[in-house]
């Protein structure tokens, strides 16, 4: 599955990259939890201040210390499939004795040990901090550092998946993106234009899965914001059932298609064109949307719809098919 000689070259190639993102995740909680310990001592300490009015305690309800975990992931997976590619190492690696399928594997069980173990690691030494340092109270501390966990290997996985299907990093970029947002495009976009078509009264309360909170945490973005840290641990199924879904479509793109570096945005020329309908579509109903909102008449609609159309042609062609150069 994975192979020694195969994982000391990508340690070797990503050292730098893999050594920050592993400190940087390690000690981002336990240094917090220290600065707010000294922050307590200097109130205690300051003459100023009446020690009833000091408090030491670690709320992590809006996302504590790193907000934005799953930043180093999207990072990582850029240059482990992005980078390498455009750069012409992955063309070198594939050249070895390996197969495909060992490549992938290497370096998505490399990446994602990195990005989790360090936030185990932080997270026990945490535990060990709030135990000696005895904060008066810790609220969402578990589920925020449990979560971090899932939702940057989610991220991770999502981001390299988007590598194994497209043969550059604007596109891997664009790809991940779209799919964060793609429940919206897919179910909530049509039904605010069907919303406008039918009438607010009539059509809205008929569709209740837009307000479902399960649906809601189907949509990868959602988790950027932290609002998930309040919600019922249970919610973090759904990232990590996500995360096993796009490991696997990353492992069967990474597999079958070729990974050389085309220049092109789909490695699978198949997808080019269903892709190009489809941001055509999303462009027409969204902008559509909006221009009934700003004008609240269906003139606007129908303009917002036209000029849609016309940018979602020229943004799919000129991304889609127009190739990227060589870095």
């Amino acid at each position: 599955m994975v192979d020694r000689g195969l994982l000391y070259k990508e340690w070797k190639q990503h050292q730098a990259l893999l050594l920050a993102i592993f400190f940087l995740l390690f000690l981002s909680t336990p240094l917090s939890i220290i600065s707010e310990y000294f922050s307590y001592q200097g109130c205690l300490n300051n003459d100023n201040w009446n020690p009833r009015d000091c408090e030491f305690y670690l709320n992590y309800e809006t996302g504590g210390s790193l907000q934005f975990f799953w930043a180093p992931g999207v990072l990582l997976a850029v240059a482990q499939l992005g980078i390498a590619r455009s750069k012409g190492l992955l063309d070198f690696t594939l050249s070895l004795p390996y197969s495909r399928g060992r490549v992938f594997n290497t370096k998505f069980w490399m990446g994602s040990t990195m990005i989790v173990g360090a936030q185990l690691l932080g997270y026990l030494l945490s535990k060990l901090l709030i135990i000696f340092l005895k904060p008066g109270s810790v609220e969402f501390f578990d589920h925020f550092m449990i979560g971090s966990m899932i939702i940057s290997f989610m991220a991770y996985a999502l981001v390299m998946a988007a590598g194994a299907l497209t043969g550059n990093i604007f596109a891997q970029l664009l790809t991940s993106f779209t799919v964060t947002i793609l429940p919206f495009l897919i179910l909530v976009l049509p039904a605010l234009n069907l919303r406008v078509i039918i009438g607010r009264d009539l059509f809205w309360d008929r569709l209740p899965i837009v307000d479902s909170t399960i649906f809601q945490y189907m949509i990868p973005i959602i988790y950027v914001n932290p609002v998930w840290v309040m919600k019922s641990k249970y919610i973090l199924l759904i990232p990590a059932a996500m995360s096993i879904v796009f490991y696997g479509i990353g492992y069967i793109s990474f597999v079958k298609h070729a990974s050389e570096r085309s220049g092109s945005f789909f490695l699978w020329k198949q997808l080019d064109r269903p892709i190009q309908v489809f941001v055509i579509i999303a462009g027409i109903l969204s902008f559509g949307y909006f221009g009934y909102g700003a004008s609240e008449s269906m003139i606007g609609y129908v303009f917002g719809m036209i000029l849609g159309a016309v940018i979602g042609f020229f943004i799919s062609y000129f991304a889609i098919y127009k190739k990227m150069k060589h870095l």
